[in-house]
């Protein structure tokens, strides 16, 4: 049975989607505010945090987002960020799953999906408890406590990968956030005996550590704050000299991307180079830049990135046409266009019965004879088009039904079949 449905006003709403999960993962400790910021600690996020009152409820009518950003008075205003739908009041915890309704409103989320960012991450404040133990096998260092939902974010890649498009977000200062700049409010809600977090002026000294430390090329836990760098280069100098080059090469590479806006070949290949070269220039400086300028400028790069996936099938449709119209010069330009459309169309139409298969280099016709010899659908010699679709009329392809599950991979399928089962 579906989980997917449509309101009046076409918003659709996937009911019992999972949001988090029970598990051991890995953080960084500068993510969690460990004694060693560079180590990597496993974090086990136990059942009855999740099945806590107060975690349920914190989670009801937050909002939905396309990648992280801590929202809220003393964070991004929701209104600068921009809401594309809401968590709903139907929230609740099934082993292992916290799981709710999702309610979606924006059409740039639901073509994000169909881009391929198809997962989700919960954005959430948080204490840890650094008590190492075993859970069902799984050896872990510390204890998440106390989550408390800020939003849902649509993300690229989640935190333990395709098991479930539904986890933490590997982005280092999702995390940092949740630890440390937990609201007054939560804080007397959550008591504790021990400190349970740092102070801002103390993660800003913690940072400074921190980048000290990898422009040093020294460990973390050797550096002394109190001593000064002694090298003949200004670190600081150093991080925004890094910082400024970084930022020209993606700054270059959105012009570029600019100029590709038009489908020419010539100006989508030299925006691709330069997307290259802002991604080699943000993985040579990474060592120099702190996490959030990082990431910033790595969301950036992406967006690029996806836009110019469009670009460039501009481009090949071009250079397509270009071809076509050299071998043929004397065939009318629309004519053209015409038949490159019904053809497209065509294989499109039989793509989620067959799957993808190339048919750059074949004819309206010649896609026709391809789908009724690979469905096995007998017509006579000519008829090839109208027989497909008369058999297609009405047949819902084996990749568009209900599924069981929620873990299967997801390639060319629907949202229906991402998110919709539970």
């Amino acid at each position: 049975m579906t989980k997917r449905t449509y309101d009046n006003n076409g918003w659709l709403e996937v009911k019992d989607n999972p949001i988090s999960k029970v598990g051991v993962f890995d953080y960084l400790g500068a993510e969690i505010g460990a004694p060693i910021p560079d180590k990597i600690y496993r974090v086990l996020r136990p059942p009855e945090e999740l099945a806590s009152e107060e975690t349920i409820n914190s989670f009801k009518l937050t909002p939905f987002i396309i990648e992280h950003e801590m929202l809220g008075k003393h964070a991004t205003p929701a209104e600068k960020k921009g809401i594309q739908g809401v968590i709903g009041e139907n929230v609740y915890f099934d082993p292992p799953y916290l799981r709710a309704n999702i309610k979606i409103f924006s059409d740039v989320a639901l073509n994000s999906i169909d881009t391929g960012m198809i997962e989700l991450s919960p954005g959430y404040r948080s204490r840890y408890e650094f008590t190492s133990g075993i859970y069902e096998g799984q050896s872990y260092d510390a204890i998440q406590r106390h989550l408390r939902g800020n939003h849902l974010a649509l993300v690229d890649e989640g935190r333990t990968g395709s098991e479930v498009a539904v986890l933490d977000h590997l982005v280092v200062t999702v995390d940092t956030k949740e630890l440390i700049r937990m609201s007054e409010e939560a804080k007397k809600d959550n008591p504790t005996t021990d400190d349970g977090g740092f102070s801002p002026e103390q993660v800003e000294q913690i940072k400074q550590i921190v980048v000290a430390a990898i422009a040093a090329g020294k460990p973390t836990s050797d550096e002394d704050p109190e001593k000064k760098d002694t090298s003949d280069e200004d670190p600081e100098k150093k991080t925004e000299d890094a910082e400024a080059e970084v930022e020209k090469a993606v700054e270059d590479a959105e012009v570029e991307a600019e100029k590709a806006e038009s489908g020419d070949p010539e100006a989508v290949e030299a925006a691709e180079v330069a997307i290259e070269a802002a991604e080699e220039a943000l993985e040579e400086a990474k060592e120099e830049l702190d996490q959030a300028t990082t990431d910033s400028l790595n969301r950036r790069i992406k967006r690029l990135k996806r836009g110019i996936t469009t670009m460039d099938e501009m481009a090949s449709l071009k250079r397509k046409m270009s071809r076509l119209e050299k071998a043929k010069p004397t065939m009318d330009t629309g004519t053209l266009l015409k038949q490159i459309g019904e053809r497209d169309a065509l294989a499109h139409k039989l793509t989620p019965f067959l799957g993808v298969f190339d048919h750059a280099a074949m004819t309206k016709q010649q896609v026709a004879e391809y789908g009724v010899d690979k469905l096995g659908i007998q017509c006579g010699k000519g008829n090839e088009a109208i027989a497909l679709d008369a058999w297609m009329q009405g047949r819902v392809p084996d990749s568009q039904k209900v599924t069981a599950t929620m873990d299967s991979a997801v390639n060319n399928k629907s949202i229906l079949d991402k998110w919709s089962a539970k």
